[in-house]
């Protein structure tokens, strides 16, 4: 399922939620009636031992306590739930977050093998300097901004980008002269062979209104701290100040947004139907079996198997 995250909640808090949600809806649905238990008795009262067995008994069906609700509690646990994050979103961060449950874990757990892109709107500001990099944090130093421009601006993530794309084949473990990556490239957008730096493939200004600015950024590994320490260092190579206003999640791997259901649409009412939505993009992706194979066979080149 892909949800929509708010600021300032912790996964916890959301994964806490959102089970709370599913197993209260399922507990008030009409439940199974119990089952029947079947009691046999004597007609006769039992006291006198010396008379031979009644011919006769009477045959009754109760409703078996064993099933009552009183008795085996409710039907399901928020415990029961087993939901596991696609991508870990920070404290501050808002957005999309891609969340298994049960057995959509497995497809969740193809979706990481594919190694996804995010993409994050930015607002940062340009003149100031705090401890956390966050607008909210201890200020440090006040700076002018007067002498940047949107051009200034876009050279200089231009050079990011540039810087990032020379560093693809360094994390994919290959030489970008031999003939793997070239078998990489054709497969498809290179991604890290493991999990590690942070790679960015993608970076451009979307709005530009001094102090005011939003970029938008396209990566991998990357993680909350990484993109607001990155607004910093941009506004040192612009020799001036930034910090970070607000960052969100717009889009991972195929889900976006628009399939983001919000915080008030967590419930059974709209789950069903948003789960087999999901499912049916996860089925539409394109093989990337090639360029795993790829992966594994230059992994394996890289750490032959030691002779005992």
């Amino acid at each position: 399922m892909c949800l929509y995250k708010p600021t300032q909640i912790s996964w916890k808090q959301m994964r806490n939620t959102l089970a709370f949600n599913i197993s209260r809806d399922i507990n008030e649905l009409e439940q199974d009636a119990p089952r029947k238990y079947v009691k046999i008795e004597s007609l006769t009262d039992g006291t006198n031992v010396d008379l031979p067995a009644p011919a006769s008994y009477s045959v009754t069906t109760i409703p078996n306590l064993a099933d009552h609700e009183l008795v085996r509690g409710p039907a399901i646990l928020a415990d029961d739930l087993r939901l596991q994050p696609g991508n870990l979103l920070g404290f501050r961060t808002a957005g999309v977050v891609v969340v298994g449950l049960n057995k959509g874990n497995r497809s969740l757990h193809n979706l990481n093998l594919s190694r996804p892109t995010s993409a994050y709107h930015i607002k940062s500001q340009f003149g100031l300097a705090t401890d956390s990099h966050w607008d909210d944090g201890k200020v440090w130093e006040k700076t002018t901004f007067i002498h940047i421009s949107r051009d200034k601006l876009d050279r200089m993530l231009a050079s990011i980008q540039a810087s990032n794309q020379k560093k693809m084949f360094e994390y994919c473990g290959v030489d970008p002269q031999s003939q793997t990556a070239y078998e990489l490239a054709s497969k498809g957008l290179l991604r890290p062979a493991v999990n590690g730096p942070p790679l960015i493939y993608g970076i451009k200004c979307v709005h530009f209104n001094p102090p005011d600015f939003t970029l938008e950024i396209h990566c991998v590994n990357e993680n909350e701290q990484y993109m607001a320490a990155l607004i910093h260092d941009l506004g040192l190579s612009l020799k001036t100040t930034a910090v970070c206003q607000q960052i969100r999640c717009i889009r991972y791997g195929c889900f976006t947004v628009d399939d983001a259901l919000l915080r008030k649409h967590w419930s059974l009412e709209y789950l069903p139907d948003h789960m087999s939505h999901c499912h049916t993009k996860l089925r539409s992706l394109p093989d990337i079996g090639p360029q795993l194979a790829t992966y594994d066979r230059l992994q394996s080149s890289q750490n032959p198997p030691t002779k005992s």
